[in-house]
C-alpha cells in the first residue's frame, strides 16, 4: 500500500500499528519523534455548498469510501458511516451537502523506526504474529483541528418541483453565501417541499438544534467561531513498514487481494443502500402519493427483502474476507461457494419502478463507446441510473464495453439499472502469482489468479 489518510480513530497515536481490513489500533510498531509540519499550522476555513448524487458521494466527502479512505477500515463500526447511512441519500430527493474542515496543525513522524518488538518478530521471520500485533501499517502524522457536514434532503413531490428547485439553485455551489438560504428556502416554499437535515462534527461546538435547513445555516457559523477552542485530532496519515528503518516488514502484496475485495464490498454496499432507499421511500405512506404505479410492476416489499439480503451477504462477504484474506471473494461468489445459494446475484431495480408524479421515463444512452469506468459512472449518474458491472471475455484485450442490458433507447425509470458487461485486462506478475487484472474492482465470477504461484 501507499501511504494514505484517513479518518481518526479512538486509540490512535503516532506510531501506533493499524490493521487496513478493520481499522483497529494495533500494537506500538514504530518509534520517532512527532515534529509540526513547516508552515502548516492552520486555522480557520470556508464552507463548501454541493449536490450530492448517491451514498458514494456522500462518503468520499466524509473520507470513508474506498477510494478517499485509501480503503482502511471499510467494514469497521463508524460514527461517520452511521451518519452516511442515516441521511438515506436516493435518486428521488435532492440531496445537498455543506461541509467545511479547520486545519490548526499537522505533525508526523519524519525518521519513523520499527519499535524493539516489532523489529524482534521481523528478524526472526514470525511474519503472522508480526501482522497480528502490529498490523500493516501504522500511524504516521495526525492532523488537529475538525470537520462539519451538514446534509439537507429535499423531499419533492412531482418532476416540476424537482425542476424548480435545481434551477433555483443552479450557481449556488461553491464557497458557501448567505443567498443559498434565501434560494433554497424559496425554492421550497414555491413547490411545498419538505426537508430533512442532518449534522456530524468533530471538533468545535454546535448548541443550535439543527432541524431545519435554516438552522443549519447559523450552526455553520456557530461551529467554526468555536473550533479554535474546540480542536480534536480528526484526520492520520498511515503509511507501510516498508519506509521505516528497521529489519524488512511483511510483503504488503500479500494482502492486496483482500484490500480489493474490500474495496469492491464497500462500493456494492454503498449502491445497495441508495437502491434500498429509493424502494423505502416509494413504499412510506408519507410519500407514496407522489408516485404513479406502473401496470405490471414490482412487488415493493420484495425488493425490500431482496435488497436486505443483498447488504447481509455483501457484510458476510467482507467479514470472511477480513479472516481469510488469501481466500477472499467478490459476495456472488462467497454465496454460491460458502452459503449454498448457486444461482445467487446482487438484486438489480427493475425499469418498470413507480413514476414520481409528471415525470418522464429516461432514455438510456449508449454506454458502448465509452472507454473507461469513470466514464460511464458519470454519465449513468447523470441519467441518474445506476450501474451493475460483471468482468468477462478475453484477457489480453484493452478494456471496453461488450453489451450493454437494457440497451440503448430503452426507457426505463430513473433510480433503476443497467447492466454492463466489459473485457478483462492483459495477465500481469505479481510477487510470484499470475493474476488478472481489470481496470475496475474484480466482479463477481471472474478468475483472479491462474495456476502459477
Amino acid at each position: 500500500m501507499e501511504q494514505v489518510q484517513s479518518t481518526y480513530k479512538e486509540g490512535y497515536n503516532y506510531g501506533i500499528g493499524v490493521s487496513s481490513a478493520t481499522g483497529s489500533p494495533m500494537g506500538l510498531g514504530v518509534t520517532g519523534a512527532p515534529t509540526m509540519v513547516r508552515d502548516a499550522p492552520g486555522g480557520g476555513g470556508s464552507f463548501q455548498f454541493t449536490r450530492i448524487m448517491n451514498s458514494q458521494d456522500l462518503e468520499t466527502h466524509l473520507g470513508i469510501s474506498a477510494d478517499a479512505s485509501g480503503g482502511i477500515g471499510l467494514f469497521s463500526a463508524s460514527d461517520r458511516f452511521s451518519f452516511a447511512k442515516d441521511c438515506k441519500v436516493q435518486s428521488s430527493s435532492i440531496a445537498l451537502l455543506l461541509y467545511c474542515t479547520g486545519e490548526f496543525g499537522f505533525e508526523q513522524i519524519d525518521d519513523p523506526t520499527l519499535s524493539p518488538g516489532a523489529a524482534a518478530l521481523v528478524a526472526s521471520g514470525q511474519q503472522a504474529q508480526f501482522q497480528e500485533k502490529y498490523g500493516d501499517c501504522f500511524v504516521r502524522g495526525i492532523a488537529t483541528g475538525g470537520q462539519f457536514f451538514g446534509v439537507v434532503r429535499i423531499d419533492i413531490s412531482s418532476e416540476s418541483a424537482r425542476t424548480n428547485v435545481e434551477n433555483s439553485l443552479s450557481g449556488s455551489y461553491g464557497t458557501f453565501s448567505g443567498d443559498v438560504t434565501v434560494k433554497l428556502t424559496d425554492a421550497m416554499t414555491k413547490t411545498n417541499s419538505s426537508a430533512k437535515t442532518y449534522v456530524w462534527y468533530e471538533g468545535g461546538d454546535v448548541k443550535t438544534i439543527v432541524d431545519t435547513p435554516e438552522k443549519l445555516f447559523t450552526a455553520t457559523t456557530e461551529w467554526l467561531n468555536s473550533l479554535s477552542a474546540n480542536r480534536k485530532p480528526y484526520s492520520v496519515t498511515l503509511a507501510p513498514y516498508i519506509i521505516a528503518n528497521g529489519p524488512q516488514p511483511p510483503n504488503q502484496a500479500d494482502l492486496q487481494h483482500q484490500h480489493d475485495v474490500l474495496a469492491h464490498c464497500a462500493v456494492l454496499r454503498s449502491k445497495t443502500f441508495d437502491k434500498r432507499n429509493l424502494i423505502d421511500y416509494m413504499s412510506d405512506p408519507q410519500h407514496a402519493g407522489d408516485f404513479d404505479a406502473v401496470p405490471n410492476g414490482p412487488n415493493l416489499a420484495d425488493l425490500l427483502a431482496k435488497f436486505d439480503q443483498d447488504l447481509d451477504i455483501i457484510s458476510q462477504a467482507a467479514s470472511f474476507a477480513i479472516n481469510n484474506p488469501k481466500d477472499a471473494l467478490e459476495p456472488e461468489e462467497y454465496a454460491r461457494q460458502k452459503k449454498g445459494l448457486a444461482n445467487y446475484t446482487l438484486t438489480l431495480v427493475p425499469a418498470n419502478l413507480p413514476k414520481l408524479k409528471g415525470g418522464e421515463s429516461v432514455v438510456l444512452p449508449d454506454f458502448r463507446p465509452l472507454t473507461n469506468e469513470s466514464d460511464a459512472e458519470n454519465l449513468a449518474k447523470s441519467k441518474r441510473v445506476g450501474i451493475h458491472w460483471v468482468s468477462a471475455g478475453q484477457t489480453g484485450q484493452a478494456w471496453r464495453i461488450l453489451s450493454q442490458d437494457p440497451p440503448p433507447g430503452t426507457p426505463a425509470n430513473p433510480g433503476s439499472t443497467v447492466t454492463l458487461v466489459t473485457t478483462i485486462q492483459a495477465i500481469r506478475f505479481v510477487t510470484g502469482a499470475w493474476m488478472l487484472k481489470a481496470t475496475g474492482p474484480l466482479r463477481a465470477g471472474v478468475v483472479t489468479q491462474a495456476v502459477k504461484h
